[in-house]
């Protein structure tokens, strides 16, 4: 079963701005662009992966999650050289242990430098017992 979370920005468009199916919960395509205008938030890479982040923990943020829940991001940049200044914006966000990412070089629409997508967990509730729970009886 999977059910859209859904945020203003892609009332207009074909997909939802995430899905959660069980625990998982798909992030769509973010980038800088600002909410409650549709416009680039700036020429700029640190602008612009920075509002892309805000707007990925705007999306966690109606599913009840956070940017720590967050454990696979695939990330779009419109050229191979913004990748290190790319790095240092993302680790402001990112902490150890890192999300699992890719990054691709391509064309983004909008002239965009940058687009990222993201899957989270949702962790289970702690209820004392931990993995335990989750394992065979070994006394059985």
């Amino acid at each position: 079963m999977k059910e859209p979370i859904e945020t203003n920005r892609s009332a207009d468009l074909p997909f939802s701005s995430a899905v959660e199916a069980g625990q998982m919960i798909f992030v769509s395509g973010q980038g800088g662009l600002i909410s409650e205008t549709g416009a680039i938030v700036g020429p700029d890479l640190e602008a612009q992966t920075v509002q892309t982040i805000e707007n990925i923990r705007e999306i966690l943020h109606a599913a009840g999650l956070t940017l720590d829940d967050v454990v696979k991001t695939n990330v779009y940049l419109s050229d191979r050289r913004l990748y290190e200044e790319f790095n240092r914006i993302y680790r402001r966000f990112f902490h150890p242990p890192f999300p699992s990412r890719t990054a691709v070089y391509c064309e983004l629409n909008y002239g965009l430098l940058v687009e990222i997508d993201a899957i989270a967990v949702r962790r289970p509730q702690e209820t004392g017992g931990g993995i335990s729970q989750c394992l065979p009886d070994s006394t059985s």
